[in-house]
């Protein structure tokens, strides 16, 4: 092996110093002459840094390192000798050592690599030490490749400021898997560095990957040193800070632009005045479907009779899945102990034009099932329907008995009202209101009485949103899609309604919550209709919506309605021109331009305040800060050097990486507890990973959740799902953009280049309604989400183009891994247990509209009905490299104790089948010369 091969192994200068096969340190005393300066010293530098994934400023200090490099003058030749622990470099001339300086740090260059990585940029001076290394890059790579030319006038070149370009070029190269060299008197590199004469010292953007550092003889070293030590704000040092903090203090709280409200009669008001209006009543027998807990219409049975004298008997019926209650209420209590079973014909949905799907009238039962077991000798597989697409009444109720003979029960028609949708000739036929009034057993008149929710929908969709519209007439490009109209919309409804908590799995009956996902859903949906009709291209980003439901018995309906204005700007993006230092080399000030002004920052420090919950045995840093402003970190899980700086990129080209993100929707809770508490065992996986977690990348949202939870903890909360506006982030990454919460993967993926990618969400926990939309989850989705299909589930996805079919394999190891982790535990039994659910009120009748893609143990979706399009998508915007990326979905909208406790179990699960499989597969990084690589994306092997 020649001398330049075997510098550059850990017989020569590396060190592998906790054997775990990483380069972590460079384990050199380079013993340099006072006066000795020779420029190829700083080639020798880089390519130390090159070669390793940490390293410290200590070289030029005699700390006991395996190798001493020494200079000695030569008469005979310039020439380099390895024995024992010593390189002697010979020479004749300090420009023949800086050739063979040179030549040592080129050494194996023949073996350089064919990729071709980006190169980093300096578009701001704090693209030095950005979140990814040195320089900014413009899209994630595996490959960094380094350009750069150092220019130092001669008249500062001291052994001072030697020494601290020599650890500049190392800590540069630190975070490159590529070096171009030479770095001095190289005219044609990317990034030019100069050092010159200056009556201020002070760093200079010169232009884009132009910067010079100007001063005295005495201050450019103690700058430069300033500079070499300092680190990104991120790690809790000051670089970029001043950037970060020009942008978070640059937010200013949303004005209230304009509100409105409204209020009307109550139900029971509607129905008095109903019969009232009829005159003489035509029978002696009232049926009312009223929209209200079942005292209250107790309470109103009883006032009817007395208000009514000639109304020999009363019943009144909730409005809201009516047939639900009506056999909970009225059959069940009376169930013949002697039956065996119970069978509910149903009526085949067949409205024109409506939403519902044909079997919203079984939707509308769920989960009569598991309350009969509840409140019954029955169990819920006694429970049985069928449907029909002729049928007199909506429902027709059997007890079964031994022997075949059935007995009937009752019949119920439930009264429907004919309801716009956002969509032109779209309609929704939601259960409603009635008054009935009979004959003995004969129906001689009806009466429809619009719920309480109806009337303030129908409000909110024909009055308050087309003025609305109207008032956003004139928006600048680009709103609607990247960015809001407004700020938000407050919604405050106060209805006497019912809310009752079943205590069967989740589910709960809450006609309000059910108005809550109305009002949000179909909100997007009207500014998703209004985009396709003004451009062909939904607003999918209108801003936020936010419901609040107050329920008081009793009271009139009303509704307030506030509309905050948003502030349309371009996003700050501050570009660094200046850094000012002292006469001692500290750092002062920044002086930061954009939008044609200048302002000039102080310089400090970041401080990392992490929550109480977030143990950390890894690196924690802040990469962002959020649209609110508040800091969202990052948890980096790998072996530590000890060394002063670490390199992500090249900790990836020797060890697999997996990026997890958890908490992107923040009412899907279950996943940021989960990661955290994987990571407590973090040791586990980081001899073989690094793992890179994202534990809360919407604070934003997480804020708004916690405000929605104070009045009703166990909803589902969707309008806490998105940002701060109700902005689905994922669609503005990798873009210029003014919510940070939307740069942080991006940042992830250029600091680690990860083989993996995991992103953790959940679904809703029970039932999910919207009468006003179909009675179902929104049109918008492709499939149905009315209830849980699983405790947990997976989500597939792969690229269109390249490594389509490599990605299709891995994705079949990543579910075996993910099936053998959930097999034979709770987990499982509860993902059988909801598959049935699922399959009895849904799959079992519309199996494309409830979808289930088995795999042992756990729903694995691959459909691209299911996966993410959008090309944000790590694996479809990174398919060269990116191996693997999958979602998991766990049953967690929003829940507390025992089933929390199992979605944080689900979610463990799966996320260890990830680790374990890349934790088996075995890369070898590759390239011995100026370029550092390794096959790419990896191939799963079980």
């Amino acid at each position: 092996m020649t001398l330049g091969k075997i510098l550059w192994t850990t017989e020569g200068l590396l060190a592998d110093k906790n054997d775990d096969g990483v380069i972590d340190g460079v384990s050199i005393f380079v013993d340099l002459p006072e006066n000795l300066m020779p420029l190829g010293l700083l080639d020798f530098f880089a390519r130390m840094g090159l070669e390793t994934t940490a390293l410290s400023y200590n070289f030029f200090e005699n700390n006991g390192q395996q190798v001493t490099m020494g200079f000695e003058k030569s008469t005979d030749a310039t020439e380099a000798h390895f024995e024992g622990s010593r390189l002697t470099c010979f020479y004749e001339s300090e420009e023949e050592l800086s050739q063979l300086l040179a030549q040592l740090a080129a050494g194996g260059q023949e073996e350089r690599a064919t990729e071709e990585g980006p190169k980093s940029s300096i578009r701001s001076l704090s693209d030095i030490w950005s979140y990814s290394g040195f320089g900014s890059f413009d899209e994630a790579s595996p490959h960094h490749e380094l350009s750069l030319n150092i220019d130092v006038d001669s008249a500062l070149l001291t052994p001072a400021l030697f020494r601290e370009l020599c650890h500049f070029a190392a800590r540069c190269a630190l975070y490159s898997t590529a070096l171009e060299l030479p770095l001095t008197g190289n005219e044609e590199a990317s990034i030019s560095f100069r050092i010159k004469q200056g009556e201020e010292t002070e760093l200079k953007l010169l232009g884009d990957n132009r910067f010079e550092l100007a001063g005295s003889v005495n201050s450019c070293p103690l700058a430069l040193h300033t500079l070499n030590s300092s680190k990104h704000w991120s790690q809790e040092g000051e670089f970029g800070y001043w950037e970060q903090e020009m942008i978070v203090n640059d937010k200013t709280e949303a004005e209230l632009w304009y509100e409105t409200e409204w209020e009307d009669r109550s139900e029971r008001e509607q129905v008095l005045a109903a019969i009232e209006d009829t005159g003489q009543l035509p029978g002696n027998r009232l049926e009312v479907f009223l929209s209200e807990p079942l005292t209250a219409r107790k309470n109103f049975e009883k006032d009817l009779l007395s208000e009514f004298p000639d109304v020999e008997k009363a019943v009144v019926r909730s409005a809201f899945k009516a047939g639900f209650h009506w056999i909970r209420e009225e059959l069940l209590p009376n169930l013949d102990p002697d039956c065996t079973g119970l069978h509910i014909s149903v009526r085949k949905e067949a409205n024109k034009g409506g939403l519902e799907l044909p079997i919203r009238w079984i939707q509308e039962l769920y989960p009569i099932d598991s309350i009969t077991e509840k409140e019954t000798h029955l169990t819920a597989d006694a429970v049985t329907f069928s449907l029909h697409d002729e049928q007199d009444s909506t429902y027709r109720v059997e007890a079964l008995f031994e022997g075949g003979r059935r007995e009937a029960l009752g019949t119920l028609e439930v009264p429907i009202a004919k309801m716009p949708y956002i969509t032109r000739n779209k309609f929704a036929y939601p259960s409603t209101g009635a008054v009935r009034l009979y004959q003995d057993e004969e129906a001689v008149r009806e009466m429809p009485v619009a719920t309480d929710r109806e009337r303030f929908y129908l409000y909110y969709l024909q009055e308050f949103l087309p003025d609305l519209q109207r008032k956003l007439a004139e928006f600048n490009p680009g709103q609607g899609h990247d960015r809001p109209f407004f700020d938000r919309i407050e919604i405050d409804v106060t209805m006497s309604e019912e809310e009752e908590k079943l205590f069967v799995d989740e589910e709960r009956t809450s006609p309000l919550e059910a108005l809550y996902e109305d009002l949000y859903f179909n909100t997007l949906d009207f500014f998703a209709n209004w985009g396709m009709e003004e451009s062909g291209k939904p607003f999918d980003a209108p801003g936020g919506i936010h419901p609040f439901m107050h329920i008081h018995e009793g009271e009139h309906p009303s509704a307030a309605i506030r509309v905050y204005r948003w502030d349309d700007r371009k996003p700050l993006q501050p570009k660094t021109t200046r850094i000012h230092f002292e006469d001692s080399g500290e750092f002062i000030s920044a002086t930061i331009s954009g939008d044609g002004n200048e302002a000039t920052m102080p310089v400090r420090k970041q401080g990392i305040e992490l929550p109480a919950n977030y143990l950390v045995s890894g690196n924690a840093v802040i990469a962002e800060h959020s649209y609110k402003g508040l800091p969202i970190p990052v948890l980096e899980y790998y072996i530590k050097s000890g060394e002063a700086f670490d390199a992500p990129i090249k900790l990836t080209l020797f060890k697999k990486t997996v990026v997890i993100e958890t908490g992107h929707h923040a009412n899907e809770i279950s996943s940021t507890p989960a990661v955290l508490r994987l990571m407590e065992n973090a040791e586990r996986y980081t001899r073989d990973l690094n793992i890179v977690v994202i534990p809360n990348s919407n604070p934003d949202g997480f804020g708004l959740l916690q405000k929605m939870i104070d009045e009703h903890p166990e909803w589902k909360h969707h309008a806490a799902r998105y940002n701060a506006v109700g902005l689905e982030f994922a669609h503005v990454r990798y873009k210029p953009t003014i919510f940070g919460e939307a740069n942080v993967l991006p940042l992830v993926m250029k600091k680690w280049a990860p083989d993996i990618v995991v992103d953790d969400h959940g679904i809703p926990a029970h039932e999910w309604v919207q009468p006003f939309a179909g009675y179902n989850s929104p049109p918008r989705f492709p499939v149905s989400y009315f209830l849980p299909s699983a405790k947990i589930y997976g989500i597939g996805q792969v690229s269109n183009g390249a490594n389509k079919e490599l990605h299709q394999s891995n994705l079949e190891a990543l579910v075996q891994s993910i099936s053998s982790k959930i097999a034979d535990t709770a987990i499982a039994e509860q993902n059988e247990y909801w598959k049935q659910r699922f399959t009895k009120y849904g799959h079992h009748w519309l199996p494309d509209a409830f979808p289930i893609e088995e795999a042992p143990h756990l729903n694995f979706y691959r459909q691209q009905t299911v996966t993410p399009e959008y090309p944000t998508v790590s694996i479809l915007r990174y398919p060269e490299w990116v191996a693997a990326d999958v979602i998991s979905e766990a049953a967690d909208e929003v829940v507390y104790g025992d089933s929390l406790e199992s979605c944080i179990e689900a979610h463990v699960l799966f996320n260890q089948g990830v680790l374990e499989l890349l934790q088996k597969q075995q890369t070898t990084p590759l390239g011995s010369g100026l370029a550092k690589y390794r096959e790419r994306p990896i191939q799963f092997k079980l």
